[in-house]
């Protein structure tokens, strides 16, 4: 083995402690006398693995163990082997390291026999087999296949078996003789093949199995090494490989593609990860749905559409459909692009896959890439049903039952993946000598946001009682709107308000943006923008706004507890009809989803953990005259002087560092000469909260550059200067104080 610089280290010398001598053909490093790696061993082993399993509802090692049950030592300590290399280098393990050391020491444990002695497994198996892992994401393939994955390793160490020493030789000296070996195998598996390429030789290869991520990070980084080579399997590795030595040398190390400051830059935007789709068949067709379960797959009718190859773009798609089914109506032609573009495309293995048929739920895990029917009249894939009996719908969480209730052939229900991979069946179960142990300490997940605190009030110099209802409201609601005079600390408390309640000091899940005049749809939401091509062509890419990125994020699995905030600063200075475009809908119907108008084949929903705080400036633009539909879905409060929480708070910011609370009393008066009318330009108190308000000097500025030439715009053409200075100017003011 071949090392890679990097934080790997225990799991490629755990990897070459089962794989050096079986490569070599010597003893098991396990007991240091059986041979295991022979042609055999494997044709032993993959025999009974052939029988498949005798209880489909049972766990997996339970199979395997009844399978095993009178085979040799050889083909049980090769289960050992196989186990261990196939769950060593995964980050997501369905039950994490206990089940991964779990599996090993009770397939270890088969060997004991009134004659052998149980098998100790050395402390080297143990040493690589950490909970982080190097394969991560859609490596869902792993726990529910792991059955095949056996299958083809056993293969792999029959075909090992039958080469000549030189060319086992020459596979340890050369990374592409290695991948020779491995892919010339019988029957690819390519996710395992891949993992033990990357086992064997981590210097060349990288722990990414996943086609579609392949595919993502080779075409994100392929400008930095000159372009990319082309679209085979061993192309598509030689230029990963060319791109992680260039990052390498300039992070200094081995990059973790996985990432965040990475992934961000090759994974497409809006990609979930690991998707959930719910599948419908035309009328509810029951012996179609029959045949979905025996044969495990899933179809979707193509009956008069060209032939499409996997991976097609949404044009070509939109294009084909508008073409060949002229005879349907709009919706349903609409209905069925996205229906094509997701089968063919975005579903990928690993991705769960469910149906609903007289009130029970079936869920499945899609295990092939979409292949056509003999007839071209259907699509398939196959898929791993996960249990017999189903899920009673009326059962399911609420939001997974408004998920399934939405209309459309494929579905993309992705929102509720973490609430159905709540309902998938484990794979493996620990020995009933766990059964004991004491169960990992998961902190409760917070439901709703969590009251606000004394301190929190304090912090800001405000009352509690309003701003636990400002919290309140904007839960029930999920988008408000802070509304008030200049100077009233809008968008001071938005931010501070949406960091409290999102409890995350990163910062992370809170984000501002400032409307403007100018500012658009294609600005908030998602447009085209100028981009260079490799060959430093000019073309438009389409790139997402602050509103479709943190959406995005927010819907991802695992995310759906956390909330996520989004402040609109300055709202009523942009034409918001523009800006919102069809997401008016969304904030109204939040379980629903639109079509949109640059994604017009991708679905898409406002999560409902994403929460919008706008601020207006009533001094701006009156919210009188703002958008009814605008009004209708967000809540309005006020923050003026004269009312909770701002009412009060500079008096309690200057009492608390002991400061002058003369401007307190100035705030106040110059607020009581301002007509009641004209409350809206009233004056809020952070014009006062400066250090310059405590000098004379500094506050004759604040009063001269700062509140003068408000009071005179306003009342440009009803008092003159002089009456103006007369009825608000600092000097008449402070005398007004004074005699008071």
């Amino acid at each position: 083995m071949h090392r890679a610089l990097g934080v790997s280290k225990e799991i490629e010398d755990a990897a070459w402690f089962v794989l050096g001598p079986g490569l070599q053909g010597k003893p098991s490093a396990l007991d240091g006398n059986t041979l295991t790696w022979t042609a055999e061993a494997a044709a032993e082993l993959l025999e009974r693995l052939d029988r498949g399993a005798a209880d489909a509802k049972a766990p997996m090692m339970t199979n395997l163990r009844q399978n095993l049950e009178d085979a040799s030592r050889e083909a049980k300590q090769l289960a050992v082997e196989l186990l261990f290399l196939q769950s060593l280098p995964l980050a997501h393990e369905v039950k994490s390291l206990k089940v991964k050391r779990a599996r090993v020491a009770e397939a270890a444990s088969w060997l004991e026999t009134a004659l052998e002695p149980p098998l100790e497994l050395p402390e080297e198996l143990y040493k690589g087999m950490t909970d982080h892992g190097v394969i991560r994401d859609r490596t869902a393939e792993f726990n529910w296949t792991i059955w095949d994955h056996l299958k083809w390793l056993c293969r792999f160490v029959q075909h090992v078996d039958q080469q000549v020493p030189a060319a086992i030789a020459k596979a340890l000296k050369d990374p592409l003789k290695f991948h020779e070996l491995a892919a010339g195998t019988p029957t690819d598996q390519p996710a395992i093949r891949r993992s033990i390429e990357y086992l064997a030789w981590p210097s060349y290869f990288e722990p990414v199995v996943a086609d579609v991520e392949r595919q993502e990070i080779r075409d994100a980084f392929a400008s930095l090494v000159g372009g990319a080579k082309g679209d085979s399997d061993e192309e598509i590795t030689a230029d990963i490989n060319r791109i992680r030595l260039h990052l390498d040398e300039q992070a200094g190390q081995r990059i973790d593609w996985y990432a965040r400051q990475l992934v961000s830059q090759w994974r497409k935007v809006g990609d979930p990860g690991r998707r959930a789709w719910l599948l419908r068949t035309h009328s509810d067709n029951a012996e179609l749905l029959t045949a979905w379960q025996d044969e495990e797959k899933v179809t979707l009718d193509v009956e008069h559409l060209r032939h499409l190859d996997p991976g097609v773009t949404a044009g070509l798609v939109q294009h084909a459909v508008d073409e060949d089914y002229k005879h349907l109506g709009y919706v349903e032609r609409e209905d069925t692009k996205t229906a094509v573009f997701a089968f063919l495309t975005v579903m990928k293995p690993g991705d769960l896959v469910l149906f609903q048929h007289a009130g029970t739920v079936r869920l499945g895990v899609v295990l092939g890439e979409p292949e056509h029917n003999d007839d071209n009249r259907r699509l398939r894939r196959k898929v791993r049903w996960l249990d017999d009996d189903g899920h009673a719908a009326a059962d399911l969480p609420r939001h997974v039952q408004r998920q399934l209730a939405t209309s459309g052939i494929v579905v993309d229900v992705t929102r509720v993946v973490q609430a159905l991979q709540a309902l998938v069946p484990a794979e493996a179960e620990p020995e009933d000598d766990d059964a004991d142990a004491p169960a990992a300490v998961v902190p409760p997940v917070q439901e709703g946001f969590r009251p606000l605190s004394r301190d929190f009030a304090d912090s800001l110099h405000m009352d509690l009682e309003p701003l636990q209802e400002i919290a309140e409201l904007l839960e029930e609601n999920r988008q408000l709107v802070l509304y008030g005079p200049p100077g009233t600390g809008k968008t001071y408390l938005a931010k501070h308000l949406a960091a409290e309640l999102a409890q995350d000091s990163t910062d992370e899940r809170v984000k501002l943006v400032q409307f403007h005049p100018s500012y658009a749809y294609e600005d908030f939401f998602e447009g085209y923008r100028p981009d260079k091509t490799d060959e430093g062509q000019v073309s438009f890419k389409l790139v997402a706004g602050p509103l479709r990125r943190l959406a995005e994020e927010a819907a991802k699995p695992g995310n759906e507890k956390k909330p996520y905030f989004l402040i609109i600063d300055e709202m009523n200075r942009a034409n918001l009809a523009k800006v919102f475009g069809e997401l008016y809908f969304l904030l109204e119907y939040r379980d629903d989803r639109i079509y949109l108008q640059y994604s017009p084949n991708e679905p898409f929903t406002l999560p409902d953990n994403l929460y919008i705080i706008g601020t207006m400036n009533t001094a701006d633009r009156s919210i009188a005259m703002m958008d009814a539909a605008i009004r209708r879905r967000f809540a309005f409060i006020e923050l003026h002087p004269q009312t909770e929480p701002v009412k009060g708070s500079l008096l309690r910011f200057l009492q608390a560092r002991d400061l002058d609370t003369t401007p307190a009393l100035l705030l106040d008066a110059l607020n009581a000469a301002i007509d009641e009318w004209d409350r809206d330009l009233m004056i809020g108190p952070s014009y006062f909260m400066k250090s310059a308000a405590q000098t004379p000097a500094g506050l004759r500025r604040i009063w001269k550059y700062e509140l003068m030439p408000l009071l005179e715009e306003h009342y440009h053409g009803q008092l003159t200067r002089a009456q103006l200075e007369e009825r608000f100017g600092l000097e008449q003011l402070l005398g007004r104080l004074v005699t008071s």
